[in-house]
């Protein structure tokens, strides 16, 4: 069974472009827009009435269950300053055995994920081949779950749903450096919840890239992603982790 808070694509920092040396010096304002995939595992523990599930989902079983994915994101830049805004959203089902013997005909679940990122950043280093922003915001997780029972010789069926939403604030830095002028690497990590959302949230992100165009370039790494949270069905300690590969359009 899918449970909420499992799924495949929780984020925190997007394969976004750090334009360093590829921008004009006198240009004060600049976007970019970007839309990545995330070929995601997800391992940890959930803890409920004093009893604990472990949770070890491949890739080939998120897929598997996996009815559609959007994730992208845009950054709008004014000289050190961003703002940056990451929208991610998931739809997955599963269909299990009945827990009612032949009073129901099959049990059928689906899992809803949204999460919306927002930071504001401040660039500490700008030199012609490294950037190094500092940044600030959070991370808003919307888990929905619908569990529908379908009648077999009881009368009528049965459905239940809930949403577990809850807001975690973030901080982190990420950087930028060229290896040539085409070929760059860049690294992200951020810490958060702090308790006012989650116990604790965390997010390590690094990727090589390659500047295909002075308005495109192209990112492949590795992205884990762990959080904490309790809430008044159990505990969840939660780590997803994959190779990601991204695209970034710069204006």
């Amino acid at each position: 069974m899918l449970l909420a808070g499992t799924s495949p694509v929780l984020t925190a920092g997007p394969v976004e472009s750090i334009p360093v040396h590829q921008q004009p010096a006198e240009k004060d304002w600049s976007f970019n827009l970007s839309t990545y995939a995330w070929a995601t595992s997800i391992s940890g523990t959930i803890s409920a009435g004093g009893r604990s599930a472990d949770v070890d989902i491949s890739f080939k079983d998120v897929v598997r269950h996996l009815d559609m994915a959007f994730m992208g994101s845009a950054e709008l830049r004014y000289r050190r300053w961003g703002f940056m805004g990451d929208i991610i959203y998931a739809r997955l089902h599963d269909d299990i055995p009945p827990p009612a013997g032949v009073l129901f005909s099959s049990t059928h679940e689906v899992v809803k994920e949204t999460i919306g990122t927002f930071l504001l950043s401040y660039r500490a280093v700008d030199h012609d081949r490294t950037a190094l922003d500092l940044f600030a915001g959070a991370r808003v997780y919307s888990f929905y779950s619908e569990i529908v029972l379908r009648p077999n010789l009881a009368p009528v069926g049965f459905a239940a749903d809930g949403t577990t939403t809850w807001v975690d604030p973030i901080v982190g830095l990420r950087g930028r450096c060229y290896l040539s002028n085409l070929f760059f690497v860049n690294g992200y990590g951020d810490v958060g919840g702090f308790g006012a959302g989650s116990e604790m949230s965390w997010q390590v992100l690094g990727t090589v890239g390659i500047q295909a165009a002075r308005w495109c370039d192209v990112q492949v790494g590795y992205r884990a992603l762990g959080f904490e949270y309790q809430g008044t069905r159990g505990t969840q300690e939660i780590t997803t982790h994959g190779p990601i590969i991204g695209a970034t359009i710069l204006f």
